[in-house]
């Protein structure tokens, strides 16, 4: 029988292995970093006291591992700050939605650090204050009162983000940025000006940020404002839509939506209609948070591990192994079975959303029945081509080693600048491709005509009616493909720059199975 003495000793052991294999696995996951930045909803007027005690409770439980800097301060434990009390908000204990972020955020993960980086400043401009590429005669079209006027709020945000992170280096402290919550917007929609340019400006902003910091997939989520109409009539909707535009455009932003009944019932409103109470901001916080959590499911997927993961009939998304956190889609028809080696189509789109040129090819991969993966983030215009290059191999290699398939029947696909992509792969990857579905696009122009594409290829060239660039080049990429001893043969659709509908796929696909 143990030893009392014996067991206290093992227990002790396992007690101080479990801290210190705790306390590694948060060193090993870093400090989760999350920028918040806006105008005066950012900065928050709700009534700490207005929460219930099951939310203090909840708040002060987690706030050991959840750090907030605001405007340049010394990053502190997630709680609420000093107001002075005042006819409008008469109250002492004042916050924003990093509250609700920090705490939704740290609800979701038991074992992550966080630190919050707020920089927010009342009634100040996207087109003036928080310009990256801020003038004084920009901002002085828009701003008021000298302070506004001068400050440059992008600027002074990225100090304070160089010192936070200064600050988690000399603790030896690893750190990750993922992501940038927005809540701005209300003072562009005052002058024609800043509304009219909002959305070119918000899209710099978010640019400018990920250039700066070097994170190039930072999420990026948005606060829609829902103000009532003032001096510039027009300046609410026009602004209102620019934000659902760039929240929409990317696979890594995304917006919380709002409503413009004066009830407020989605994010209460005190009853200036214009600012959020507790309620409203606890609200706004959560939403903040959960799209984040939401979109880096979206983003990250996970590692593929085992064919158990691909359920018939289901599209699951991957992380592909390396540096580029690429990500990809993958559809197996109703009737999968790994041990059958279905043919497999990898597809492309000009925008790097692979989930949406997944949606139009999926009837056709259960009719003709074949697996059918959706390439993310690869798109038109990236300027990297080092980087380009490796994401293209880290998602193909990880795609042909864990997706049980036809090896002589790999097929490319893709649509404008993605079936451009598609060509240009065959030209330096190993694998034998048995053809090509190009919806839209050609080899790229006069420079690419004497490319070492693959020989032997079967090509679909699928091209609307009327787009003018895909037939332009039609004739003169099917004589260079032919010369390679690769078959081709043309497909028409009505309509212009499109993918065509399921059933031109359908005649395309099932040319394309019958030929090899």
């Amino acid at each position: 029988m143990m030893s009392y003495k014996l067991r206290a000793v093992l227990i002790f052991v396992l007690f101080t292995f479990s801290i210190v294999s705790c306390a590694q696995e948060q060193t090993r996951k870093g400090v989760h970093i999350v920028l918040l930045a806006g105008q005066s909803n950012m900065v928050g007027a709700g009534d700490f006291d207005e929460l219930t005690t099951l939310d203090k409770e909840r708040i002060e439980k987690v706030s050991n591992r959840v750090l907030l800097s605001t405007n340049g301060n010394e990053a502190k434990p997630l709680s609420y700050f000093n107001n002075k009390p005042s006819e409008k908000y008469n109250f002492t204990k004042r916050f924003g939605p990093e509250i609700f972020i920090g705490l939704t955020l740290a609800e979701a993960n038991p074992n992550q650090e966080y630190l919050l980086i707020k920089r927010a400043l009342g009634g100040t401009s996207l087109y003036g204050a928080w310009n990256p590429d801020w003038s004084a005669e920009k901002s002085n079209k828009v701003e008021i009162g000298d302070l506004k006027k001068n400050i440059k709020l992008y600027n002074l945000h990225l100090n304070d983000i160089a010192e936070n992170v200064a600050g988690l280096k000399s603790k030896g402290k690893s750190y990750k940025f993922i992501g940038l919550t927005w809540m701005q917007g209300e003072k562009d929609t005052n002058a024609e000006v800043s509304a009219k340019s909002y959305r070119n400006n918000l899209r710099k902003l978010v640019n400018k940020y990920r250039t700066d910091l070097k994170v190039r997939e930072l999420p990026f989520v948005i606060g829609q404002v829902n103000v009532l109409p003032r001096k510039y009539k027009p300046g609410v909707d026009l602004v209102r839509e620019a934000q659902l535009k760039v929240g929409n455009s990317d696979l890594r932003h995304a917006i919380i939506e709002t409503s413009t009944d004066t009830t407020w019932k989605d994010f209460p409103k005190y009853s200036d209609n214009t600012h959020y109470k507790a309620e409203g901001q606890k609200r706004l916080g959560t939403a903040f948070a959960q799209t984040l959590i939401h979109i880096d499911k979206k983003l990250n997927g996970k590692p593929f591990k085992s064919v158990t993961q691909l359920k018939p009939d289901e599209v699951i998304k991957f992380r592909a192994l390396g540096i580029t956190n690429a990500t990809y889609h993958v559809y197996v028809p109703p009737t999968f079975n790994p041990k059958d080696k279905l043919p497999i189509i990898v597809a492309f789109s000009p925008n790097g959303k692979g989930l949406g040129i997944l949606s139009k090819l999926k009837e056709s991969a259960n009719r003709n029945n074949f697996i059918l993966v959706g390439c993310d983030k690869l798109k038109n215009g990236m300027k990297d081509l080092v980087f380009e290059k490796r994401m293209e191999d880290e998602m193909l290699d990880d795609i042909f080693k864990n997706i049980p398939h036809d090896t002589n029947r790999i097929y490319l696909a893709g649509f404008s600048g993605g079936a451009m992509r598609s060509y240009q792969l065959t030209t330096r990857r190993k694998e034998t491709f048995a053809g090509i579905l190009a919806y839209g696009g050609w080899l790229g122009g006069n420079d690419y005509q004497n490319k070492p594409y693959q020989e032997n290829m079967y090509v679909a060239m699928i091209n609307g009616d009327n787009d003018k660039g895909a037939n332009k080049w039609e004739d003169i990429d099917a004589k260079n493909l032919r010369g390679r001893n690769c078959v081709v043969k043309y497909f028409s659709h009505p309509g212009g720059h499109k993918i065509a509908p399921t059933e031109v796929t359908n005649e395309a696909v099932s040319w394309l199975f019958k030929s090899k």
